[in-house]
C-alpha cells in the first residue's frame, strides 16, 4: 500500500489509540520506533522519507543499562531532527511541571529556545494524541513540511504581507526545492513570488512608481538608487530574480549545468527572500504595517531640488525657511491630510505617515518620514517633518 505522507514516532511505550489514528489517517504511515539510537539511525540512513517527526522526551537508547532515560540524548536527537530540516514534533508524558519539576522546566526552555512551542509543537500525554494529530495533518495540508529551515516565507501570509492567494505558488517552489527537481518550472514561480514581494514595499514606502509598463525594473531601480538604505548590497540578487529565464530554455543543458542553473536559482530566491522578511520585520517595527497608510501630497518646482528652499512667501505657503539643528533639517510644509479615520479628521493629535509625495513635473517622489504631529484642527495646517530635504540639501562640509 501506498502513502502521501510517512511519519517517524519515537516511543519506547505503546502508543495509545495509534489503531485508531491509523485507521482515522488512511494515508499517513507511522513508521514506531521504540529508542533514540533506532529513530536517529533512520533519519540519517533514509532522511527523505520522512515528512514529519514525533519524538518522546523520555531519551532511552536501546543499550541503556536498565533502559535509563536520557534528556540530554533526547535533545541531541532534537537538534538532529532540525538539523536535517524536518518538521518536529514532541509528544511525551515527561514535560509536566507538576510532576516532572525542575527537569521539565529545563527542558521545556531548551525547546523554545530552538522556536518549539505548546500547542504547535509540543503536546503532552495527559491531552490524548488527537489535538497532535489534528495539527500535523492541518500542517500537512499547507504545506509546512516543505518550509523547513525557512519558516519565515510562512510569515509572508500569516501576516498579510503577501495575499494568500499567492501561497500555491511559493509552495510549488518549495516542492521544488524539497525534491531538487532541477527541471521544474520554478523560474516563472520565483518571478511572481518575486513580483508580489516587490509590490507590498512599492506600496508601504510609498510608490517608487505608478507605471505598469516595465513597472518591477522600475521598482527595483528606486530600491537601488533612490532608496538604496533598504536593500544594501542586493542589486545583483534583485535583478537574477526579475530576469529570471525560463527552465525551457535549460532543457538542452547537461544535467551539471541544469544542477548549478537550480543551486544559483534557489540560493538568490532565499537570499531576496530572507531580505524581504528582515525588511517587513524592520517595517513593522517602525509601526508602518500596525494602520492604514495616511498620505499627504505637495507640489515642489523642479529647481527646489538642489536649491536651498526658498521662504514660504515666495512659494505660495509651501514651504518656510528650513531649520538646522544637530546636524538634521527640519521644514515646515502645508498640505492636505487625507485621514486613514474619519475620527481624527478633526481632532489634533499625532498621525503616523509612510511619505509625503512631491512632483517634480511629470515625475513624483516619496520621502519618507517619522511620526509627524498635528497642529491644532484644520484639515490644512503646519507640520514639521524631520529630514524631509536631507538628501537633497545634505549640507556640504
Amino acid at each position: 500500500m501506498s502513502y502521501k505522507y510517512n511519519i517517524l514516532w519515537l516511543d519506547d511505550k505503546p502508543i495509545k489509540a495509534l489503531d485508531e489514528i491509523r485507521e482515522a489517517n488512511p494515508d499517513i504511515y507511522f513508521d514506531k520506533v521504540d529508542y533514540m539510537d533506532v529513530c536517529k539511525q533512520r533519519l540519517e540512513s533514509n532522511p527523505e522519507k520522512y515528512h514529519a517527526v514525533i519524538l518522546d522526551a523520555n531519551g532511552i537508547s536501546s543499550d541503556a543499562p536498565e533502559k535509563d532515560p536520557s534528556k540530554s540524548g533526547f535533545l541531541t536527537l532534537v537538534h538532529t531532527v532540525i538539523d536535517i530540516r524536518i518538521p518536529l514534533y514532541i509528544y511525551s508524558g515527561q514535560l509536566d511541571r507538576a510532576t516532572d519539576g525542575d527537569t521539565a522546566d529545563m527542558v521545556l526552555e531548551a525547546l523554545h529556545e530552538l522556536g518549539l512551542r505548546e500547542n504547535e509543537s509540543i503536546f503532552f500525554k495527559s491531552g490524548g494524541p488527537y489535538d497532535l494529530i489534528n495539527r500535523i495533518t492541518a500542517d500537512f495540508d499547507a504545506n509546512y513540511q516543505y518550509y523547513q529551515g525557512h519558516n519565515y516565507i510562512l510569515d509572508f501570509f500569516s501576516k498579510g504581507w503577501i495575499d494568500i492567494k499567492y501561497k500555491p505558488t511559493f509552495d510549488n517552489i518549495m516542492i521544488y526545492y524539497r525534491n531538487h527537481d532541477i527541471d521544474s518550472p520554478h523560474g516563472n514561480q520565483m518571478r511572481q513570488g518575486f513580483e508580489q514581494m516587490l509590490e507590498k514595499i512599492n506600496s508601504i514606502i510609498g510608490g517608487i512608481t505608478e507605471d505598469k509598463q516595465d513597472r518591477y525594473s522600475k521598482i527595483i531601480n528606486g530600491l537601488l538608487h533612490k532608496y538604496k538604505r533598504y536593500a544594501p548590497f542586493m542589486s545583483g540578487a534583485l535583478w537574477h530574480l526579475d530576469e529570471m529565464p525560463n527552465e525551457e530554455s535549460h532543457d538542452a543543458l547537461p544535467v551539471e549545468s541544469r544542477e548549478l542553473f537550480f543551486d544559483s536559482d534557489f540560493s538568490t530566491f532565499f537570499l531576496v527572500t530572507n531580505w524581504f522578511n528582515n525588511l517587513m520585520l524592520q517595517f513593522e517595527k517602525d509601526g508602518l504595517l500596525q494602520q492604514s497608510p495616511v498620505s499627504i501630497t505637495s507640489t515642489l518646482q523642479e529647481d527646489q531640488k538642489s536649491k536651498k528652499p526658498a521662504p514660504e512667501s515666495q512659494h505660495e505657503g509651501l514651504y518656510e525657511e528650513p531649520q538646522h539643528e544637530n546636524g538634521k533639517t527640519y521644514v515646515y510644509i502645508k498640505a492636505e491630510v487625507k485621514y486613514g479615520e474619519q475620527s481624527l479628521r478633526n481632532k489634533p493629535g499625532r498621525v503616523r505617515v509612510t511619505g509625503v509625495r512631491v512632483k517634480n513635473k511629470k515625475t513624483w517622489e516619496t520621502f519618507p518620514i517619522t511620526e509627524i504631529e498635528v497642529e491644532e484642527n484644520p484639515v490644512v495646517s503646519g507640520y514639521p517633518i524631520m529630514d524631509l530635504l536631507k538628501p537633497a540639501h545634505e549640507d556640504k562640509k
